[in-house]
């Protein structure tokens, strides 16, 4: 049974609440009090015993904290992540991974350009 375009942007199954939206952000605009975020990251260092990983934007560096350890599986130094995380800390930075995704073939000169010209609108 298909739903009418209208009833279909409404629809949400029963017994499971909707989710907050992330907000799109810089590491150096999280505050700490935002339910979700999301950021672009570049992975400076990875700790597997601690379920850890030191990430950097450009604007600041953040920790990212893993649940378990297969969350962690094919991460490596130097990839650029997109990352869907719970603010759990302000200092240092702490996030909480709800979801990580590699972004392949990621161009970062046209990021740096989107990122100049974006902070250029928030001045």
């Amino acid at each position: 049974m298909e739903l009418p375009a209208e009833d279909a942007q409404n629809f949400e199954p029963k017994g499971q609440p909707r989710q907050v939206p992330a907000k799109e952000c810089f590491l150096d605009e999280i505050k700490g009090n935002e339910t979700r975020v999301a950021v672009i990251v570049n992975i400076v260092s990875l700790n597997r015993l601690a379920k850890t990983a030191i990430v950097s934007d450009g604007t600041a560096e953040a920790v990212l904290a893993f649940e378990d350890i297969s969350k962690m599986k094919g991460l490596q130094r130097g990839m650029v992540l997109r990352v869907f995380a719970k603010p759990s800390a302000v200092k240092p930075l702490t996030l909480n991974i709800e979801l990580a995704q590699e972004l392949k073939d990621f161009d970062a000169n046209l990021f740096r350009e989107v990122k100049k010209l974006w902070g250029k609108l928030r001045d």
